[in-house]
């Protein structure tokens, strides 16, 4: 298949042949109503009868199989208008876009450009090449079902009534493997309705994960899945529970016991997310997974992402669970309450606001099996910050899944260029900075914001691929971080850093409100006791408003 098969694609003769086989399905149904009228006259009871009325049994177990066959096959021509129609729909869209932009399609899916390449370009021509890939992947998924189909249908293997089991006939392709946020996006976007709610329905599990995918897609696949996690790990707690049980010497030598505190703490995490999903119903639940590692990952919106002018993504630290997740939404709800606010003052009420908390990653922990179990002093100070400087590999490792989120963004976003703020706390900044080092060369992310920060092994913005003076440093005074950061292990102090230093102290901001101060090391996004953000919260909504040049230095 290429495109030039997919635009040459006929729906007005698949029209007409499902057409042809509805009227063709009526017929037959006609006639075995009227054979089993036949053999039910009431005086027509001698033998003669009897064997007429089995010669009808067999006629019309022969249109029993026919009207199977027929009722399969025009169920497949009535899909495949529906599904060629949004092919049709999509490529023209992609041709009119390369037109646009000088570039032709080829029907192979390679785009050509004669203009010079830059950063733009090159993103505009990904763009285009990968929504030709996944339409011409899609049209030899519907050739390859069709197939299969055509080939029961024809050998007799249909089965009356199988044309409204669900399942049968076409079915939605998987996304691609390991597909990049781009992939993913255009993958969605050749789905015709129906193979989309199957996929919603039928296998929440490929997309509710997938960065790229739509917000509302993700959020009701990853709600759908619920149900099955819980049950997933209530099996494995029993079992668990089970083995220990009849095990002489419980979990000394295994590690059963410790498998079994993050089982129930999966049960937990599960608790708090469905409740946090009932409190906020117009949030997204963008992330859920529970399988990949020891901890649950997620991540919440409030906002749609989608449509959003601004959105900001706040990646945590040390210590940070599910079940901190609701703290971090109540937080993420002050910062978009103002930076609402600020745009209405600015004029610009039309502005839209998403802000994200995102745990997608695993953060050091002092609790729990396997981890030093020290508990902080007053949260503040405690060996517990010594793990947050030991302990790199967990920004190592989620970096890449941050970065990917924030191209889903982009990609995913109806806005042409919205507006994309990284905020990073404690070990959470160090994983921002490794993510946006990891964007590539399109950067989705406009300004980043790193407060109470051990170091992101960065110096300025061209280190982190963003624009000079769209990189901020916020630290309070007594700030038990610095402990870390006389390590050095996470690069160089973010303080003595060319990023520009922005002040979490008392001040009278530009909108006439005093604002407190940010202490030690949790204040930076709370509201202060009178309900106002403090100096750094108000600094950080400025700057997911896009208005720095208001921020208190």
């Amino acid at each position: 298949m290429n495109l030039r098969d997919i635009a040459q694609w006929d729906t007005h003769a698949l029209h007409a042949v499902q057409r042809s086989l509805a009227a063709r399905a009526a017929t037959i149904r006609f006639v075995q109503d009227r054979l089993a009228d036949i053999g039910r006259l009431p005086a027509w009871q001698d033998d003669a009868a009897d064997a007429a009325r089995r010669r009808f049994r067999s006629a019309a177990d022969d249109l029993s199989g026919e009207a199977a066959a027929i009722a399969v096959v025009e169920k497949l021509a009535r899909d495949l208008v529906d599904a060629v129609t949004q092919l049709k729909t999509e490529l023209e869209g992609v041709r009119e876009a390369a037109a646009a932009h000088g570039m032709a399609l080829s029907d192979n899916g390679d785009v050509t450009d004669g203009s010079p390449v830059d950063a733009s370009v090159a993103a505009r021509r990904e763009e285009l090449r990968a929504a030709a890939r996944a339409l011409i992947l899609h049209a030899e998924d519907l050739v390859a079902d069709a197939a299969a189909v055509l080939t029961r249908a024809a050998d007799g293997a249909t089965e009356p009534g199988e044309a409204d089991r669900p399942g049968t006939g076409l079915s939605a392709p998987p996304p691609p493997p390991d597909g990049s946020p781009l992939d993913n996006r255009a993958y969605w976007d050749a789905l015709p309705a129906a193979q989309r709610r199957e996929v919603i329905e039928q296998h929440p599990e490929w997309v509710g994960n997938r960065d790229g995918i739509p917000s509302a897609v993700r959020h009701e696949a990853n709600v759908t899945r619920f149900d099955d996690e819980r049950s997933r790990w209530e099996t494995e707690r029993d079992r668990l529970r089970d083995r220990l049980d009849h095990t002489m010497f419980g979990g000394t030598f295994t590690d059963d016991d410790a498998e079994l505190w993050y089982a129930e703490q999966k049960l937990r995490d599960l608790d708090n997310l469905e409740e946090l999903v009932r409190d906020h119903p117009d949030g997204r639940l963008m992330l859920l997974d529970l399988q990949s590692g020891e901890r649950t990952m997620t991540a919440f919106a409030l906002g749609d992402p989608d449509t959003a002018d601004h959105i900001s993504v706040t990646t945590p630290g040390v210590d940070t669970t599910v079940a901190s997740l609701r703290g971090m939404t109540e937080e993420a709800a002050a910062l978009k309450a103002e930076t609402e606010r600020q745009l209405d003052l600015a004029g610009r009420s039309s502005d839209s606001v998403s802000t994200i908390a995102w745990l997608g990653y695993q953060p050091p922990t002092t609790t729990g099996p396997g981890n030093l179990d020290v508990p902080f002093i007053d949260q503040n100070l405690g060996r517990g910050w010594l793990v947050d400087s030991w302990q790199s590999d967990r920004a190592t490792a989620g970096a890449p899944k941050l970065a990917a989120f924030y191209e889903g963004l982009d990609v995913a976003s109806q806005t042409p260029d919205p507006h994309i703020t990284a905020l990073g706390h404690s070990y959470g900044s160090y994983t921002q900075g490794l993510a946006l080092q990891d964007a590539g060369p399109r950067q989705p992310v406009d300004d980043a914001v790193f407060y109470g920060s051990p170091g992101f092994d960065a110096n300025d913005e061209s280190d982190l691929g963003l624009t000079p003076r769209h990189g901020f440093v916020m630290r309070a005074h007594d700030d038990p971080i610095t402990v870390a950061d006389g390590f050095g292990r996470l690069g160089p102090d973010p303080v003595q850093t060319d990023l520009e230093q922005l002040s979490v102290r008392e001040a009278s901001t530009p909108d006439g409100v005093q604002r407190e101060d940010a202490n030690g090391h949790s204040e930076y996004p709370r509201p202060s006791g009178n309900g106002e953000l403090r100096t750094s919260g108000y600094n950080m909504a400025v700057i997911v408003a896009g208005m720095p040049e208001l921020a208190i230095r």
